[in-house]
């Protein structure tokens, strides 16, 4: 059986979906840990990275034999074929970035979803239905509706237009993109500035009238929670460089100090 999608099944049942991302070390063994963690999805970076397709490819592929849900983000062009590859080897869903209007969205939907919603190339036998020989219709059906594609909300124009990207009906997840959405505002970087944050909460406003599925990045656990409490249920935690450097900085003052070197 092609394998589905444990994202979408736990927003259906309105559970928080927790996940990270790949940038830093593009190894299986990483995707072996991150699975084993627990962790319900992994975002493998392209946008910010020099990952190449092979890369993503193999990722993907052995995220879905471990059980975590392989999601891409794609580089920043959106161009067709940017998306139907690392759907076709493997991506359970793609995050992407700086939709703005209802139009753009769709062309995206028209390229990777099968007929009758789309017309996303064919290629029956590969990563993405794990090589199952089965109906091609009900195939067809099943990549159509296990196959995510959250969009990041990363500007004023973006909230400006986001009722009619989600009334389009094929908007699986928002996300929202603070970093990029704090700079457009003209207060970049700055995290905690209330007109980020009723930035935040109109998108959140904006979804939940349209019964769509939202969230953005945790950096701590009670950052987390926080966003569970605000009806999130897609909520990246961290990323592999941050997890590394995070424990790094952590442990070597004390290793100092009981070192006498402080």
């Amino acid at each position: 059986m092609i394998k589905s999608n444990k994202v979408k099944a736990l927003q259906r049942e309105g559970k928080p979906a927790f996940g990270t991302w790949i940038t830093l070390c593009p190894h299986p063994r990483v995707v072996k840990i991150l699975a084993t963690s627990g962790f319900d999805f992994v975002i493998i970076e392209m946008e910010h990275t020099d990952f190449n397709m092979e890369t993503v490819g193999l990722l993907s592929m052995y995220a879905r034999e471990c059980g975590i849900t392989p999601i891409v983000r794609p580089p920043g062009t959106l161009k067709p074929h940017d998306l139907t590859r690392p759907l076709d080897a493997g991506a359970q869903g793609l995050l992407l970035p700086s939709i703005e209007t209802p139009e753009q969205f769709m062309e995206i939907v028209k390229g990777t979803r099968y007929y009758p919603i789309g017309n996303r190339p064919m290629n029956l036998r590969g990563p993405h239905t794990d090589y199952f020989a089965g109906d091609p219709k009900q195939m067809l059906a099943h990549l159509n509706s296990e196959t995510m594609l959250v969009v990041m909300v990363e500007s004023q124009k973006a909230i400006a237009n986001l009722d009619a990207i989600l009334k389009t009906g094929a908007v699986d997840c928002v996300m929202i993109g603070p970093d990029d959405l704090s700079q457009d505002l003209g207060i970049p970087a700055e995290m905690q500035n209330p007109i980020l944050h009723q930035a935040y909460e109109t998108i959140f406003s904006i979804c939940r009238a349209n019964g769509v599925p939202y969230g953005l990045s945790a950096q701590t656990p009670e950052m987390a929670e926080g966003w569970v409490e605000k009806g999130c249920t897609w909520i990246p935690y961290q990323n592999d460089a941050a997890m590394v450097l995070n424990a790094a900085r952590a442990v070597v003052p004390k290793l100092m100090k009981a070192g006498g070197r402080t």
